[in-house]
């Protein structure tokens, strides 16, 4: 999505900037969803040609969800796409309250479980399973992409997720 960008933050010297035209740039959303898919794209273009993806299932459960039958349709969304689940997986709990906080230590250790090589990336169920401030979550994206990990999201169908496997 683009969002307008205030006039405080335009450069006056821009010599070809036409004041009755609002200047528009991608939104903080809309970027760091580019940025990770791109950093899929580098990660996943590393691996050998006939190495199956290795990585692991993040949860971010909340109160009275099924963390076991996430993490399984995370592993089926994962055969889908001919990716081998790693034994470890990691679930984080959030708080009782209607906003969670950054603190996912789980993550975390997914994180670090993914920077030293035992998985190629980390697969979730989407954005809001990540950390909820996007300078701390474009920091775990650079940082995983400086060890060439990613981060994927997998729709979860139940018993679909083989014919429907999203683009990640």
């Amino acid at each position: 999505m683009l969002e307008i960008v205030p006039v405080d933050e335009i450069d006056d010297d821009w010599p070809y900037y036409d004041r009755q035209v609002p200047r528009r740039r991608l939104s903080a959303g809309s970027r760091l969803a580019a940025l990770r898919r791109s950093f899929f794209e580098s990660a996943v273009s590393t691996i050998a040609p006939h190495r199956p993806i290795r990585v692991s299932t993040y949860v971010l459960a909340g109160p009275g969800g099924d963390v076991d039958a996430e993490h399984a349709l995370l592993g089926e969304f994962a055969e889908g796409r001919n990716w081998r689940v790693h034994r470890e997986r990691f679930t984080d709990q959030t708080p009782g309250g209607p906003t969670p906080t950054d603190l996912r230590p789980e993550f975390s250790r997914a994180c670090r479980h993914a920077g030293a090589g035992f998985v190629d990336g980390i697969l979730t169920t989407s954005r809001q399973a990540m950390p909820t401030a996007d300078d701390a979550y474009e920091h775990f994206l650079h940082w995983l992409h400086d060890r060439r990990a990613f981060i994927a999201y997998g729709q979860l169908t139940p018993g679909r997720n083989r014919e429907h496997a999203s683009n990640c």
